[in-house]
């Protein structure tokens, strides 16, 4: 672990399990952050111990913000991802626009994540150590020209593509990992409209839409 790592006193035990780091860049960039697994292993332990601190009620621990490295200190946008078992338990993002340093956006949307999702309850203390975290930290999305829906769905990059569709009914995203489980082009745009409540169908009418792509570099507790 860096100094800068080595540092860094967090007021609080961290019950979990040693942290294994599991990472991946879907369609790198050259101004992409990119971390350490050092720096990667250190976001995770803050997210763990914040996401503690939340469902037993405990203040969140003072940070020194000088021995945090520079890399987390840099503005970014992160959506954190809770799994439980494997199963989805919360995903988060509060803000396209990088607005705050790394490491805070991390612990704001970890919490987020645990207490505000609409589709799940608050996270209980006695489910903190079955939840794994999961982060991804977002390059800046670049609108995506297209002429029609044909051209549209050939533009698309399975596996390395976030989607951000705009349309009428409202805004809504899939990360780069969606692909996994929606590999087909059609199939991952007409879910994209189903979740915000639009017709699955509403991606044809491309004059009234607007289609951003971004990637992300991701890390996770795991291995």
């Amino acid at each position: 672990m860096s100094d800068g790592a080595k540092l860094l006193i967090i007021a609080l035990a961290i019950s979990a399990a040693a942290i294994g780091v599991m990472n991946a860049m879907t369609g790198p960039k050259d101004d992409a952050i990119r971390l350490s697994p050092d720096e990667q292993r250190l976001v995770l332990e803050m997210a763990r111990a914040r996401l503690l601190q939340e469902a037993t009620g405990e203040p969140a621990a003072r940070i020194d913000a000088d021995k945090i490295p520079p890399a987390l200190r840099k503005d970014a946008a992160c959506f954190v991802t809770l799994t439980k078992n494997g199963a989805l338990r919360g995903c988060i993002l509060d803000s396209f626009s990088p607005h705050e340093p790394l490491y805070e956006n991390v612990m704001r949307n970890v919490v987020l994540a645990a207490t505000s999702d609409p589709r799940f309850p608050p996270v209980r203390p006695s489910e903190v150590d079955d939840i794994a975290i999961e982060v991804s930290v977002l390059d800046r999305p670049q609108r995506l020209e297209f002429s029609d829906a044909e051209d549209l769905i050939s533009k698309l990059v399975p596996g390395e593509d976030g989607v951000i569709l705009t349309t009428p009914y409202g805004k809504s995203t899939y990360l780069p990992q969606v692909w996994d489980d929606l590999p087909d082009p059609v199939q991952f745009m007409s879910s994209l409209c189903q979740k915000q409540g639009a017709p699955a169908n509403c991606w044809r009418d491309t004059s009234s839409i607007k289609i951003e792509i971004y990637h992300v570099f991701h890390f996770s507790e795991g291995g």
